[in-house]
């Protein structure tokens, strides 16, 4: 696969870059009961793991949860979703996926059409989703099952996602998990390990973090991009790209995917393409939002100082925000922005705040002011 491929990468030779982590991911699904891999959007998460995955020739179930409806959802929707994996699974693994299409006719509703497993939502319980999973276990087979975005089960109804990864934890002792999130803080107050009276608390886990790229890395990580198209792009605007978008690998392949597409490599060009990412990015801003109307034009107005600052310290941003807003109680304010870097859309350096993600930050200092 090019390097410039906009689909998460799969095998090592295209993820030349991530040499450390995927050391210690293929580790920590041999022996590891649960894995967090954390790291910011477009910072690379998916392509780790499926990397991982596929050089270590393991077993997996993959559960994208970005693929969830909007709003509040209930375990069936879930159920739903890991219906879908376990049929690409069935798919994947044929001998294996007769022997689950068995167990799975079992349970409440759970239905097996062709090599396709359907979920009757009138008869689904919250029963019937650890059943699912706990066919699994009788398949006699170590399997990876990877939830992808993990946080957004913070907004499943009736069952809590902490529990469901507690009861595979201690019964199911052939399915290790891997949980990834980009919005970090939110994961962690989903999964809520460090809570004595939360049903993960205690259970040992590996931690593995994404960051940007160095400068260095993100150089060489466009330039053998275009050399593998055979395209000669001017230093200038190399350059330029690494400057605009700050390490961060996804950023980086979007860029050069499009450049090679279009077959211009110039300054301009770089700015269009980000004009049209600013787009993807807002939306992404957008559905947080759209959970938390009440407060959307407080969070509007904390992001576009810290986006016109550059970087702004707590003062500043709270100096701005009650000029424009009036008066907000500083409990009030600090939940704001603290519900902003648990998310992944400010991050704190030292004493000041910064947006997270280049693309955003420009997005957000050119939108129509209050």
């Amino acid at each position: 696969m090019p390097i410039f491929d906009p689909r998460p990468k799969t095998s090592l030779e295209d993820f030349f870059d991530r040499e450390e982590e995927l050391k210690a991911f293929s580790k920590a699904i041999r022996f590891s009961p649960l894995t967090l891999v954390l790291g910011l959007r477009r910072y690379g998460k998916t392509s780790l793991i499926l990397t991982g995955l596929n050089v270590e020739n393991v077993k997996y179930v993959y559960v994208d949860c970005k693929s969830l409806p909007a709003g509040m959802f209930g375990p069936g929707d879930f159920a739903e979703l890991l219906a879908h994996a376990i049929s690409e699974f069935s798919r994947k693994h044929r001998r294996l996926g007769y022997t689950l299409f068995k167990l799975l006719r079992n349970i409440k509703g759970v239905g097996i059409g062709g090599f396709q497993v359907n979920i009757d939502l009138r008869r689904f319980s919250s029963s019937s989703l650890i059943d699912i999973l706990s066919s699994f276990e009788e398949l006699g087979e170590e399997i990876v099952l990877v939830i992808d975005e993990a946080q957004e089960l913070r907004r499943m109804t009736r069952y809590r996602a902490d529990s469901i990864l507690a009861y595979i934890y201690d019964n199911l002792r052939n399915i290790r998990t891997v949980v990834s999130g980009s919005e970090i803080g939110l994961l962690y107050r989903l999964l809520r390990l460090h809570d004595p009276e939360a049903p993960l608390y205690g259970r040992a886990y590996v931690e593995i973090r994404l960051r940007k790229l160095s400068r260095e890395r993100s150089l060489e990580f466009l330039k053998l991009g275009f050399k593998e198209y055979g395209v000669k792009v001017p230093e200038e605007t190399i350059n330029y790209i690494v400057d605009t978008v700050d390490g961060i690998i996804g950023w980086l392949a979007y860029i050069g995917f499009k450049m090679v597409s279009q077959g211009e490599y110039s300054r301009e060009v770089v700015d269009n393409v980000l004009s049209g990412a600013s787009k993807l990015v807002l939306k992404e801003l957008e559905s947080f939002l759209h959970l938390r109307p009440l407060a959307k034009e407080r969070y509007l107005t904390i992001l576009r100082v810290i986006a016109v600052s550059g970087e702004a310290s707590w003062t500043n941003i709270y100096n701005f925000a009650e000029a424009v807003l009036g008066k907000i109680p500083k409990p009030t304010f600090n939940s704001l922005l603290r519900n902003l870097v648990d998310a992944g859309f400010v991050e704190k350096i030292g004493s000041t705040y910064k947006i997270s993600d280049p693309v955003l930050r420009r997005a957000i200092a050119r939108l129509r002011k209050p």
